[in-house]
């Protein structure tokens, strides 16, 4: 039961670190960064 409440605060973590991540994103490239995120670009 503490293993399922320690891995559901790591998944939430992880969760606002890629939404925090997504708004930076937004602000600094736009709608397209997301698009263009693992994308190769060379």
């Amino acid at each position: 039961m503490e293993e399922d409440q320690e891995l559901e605060r790591k998944a939430i973590d992880e969760l606002l670190k890629e939404a925090k991540r997504g708004k930076t994103r937004a602000e600094t490239m736009g709608a397209m960064g997301c698009l263009l995120q693992g994308k190769d670009t060379d």
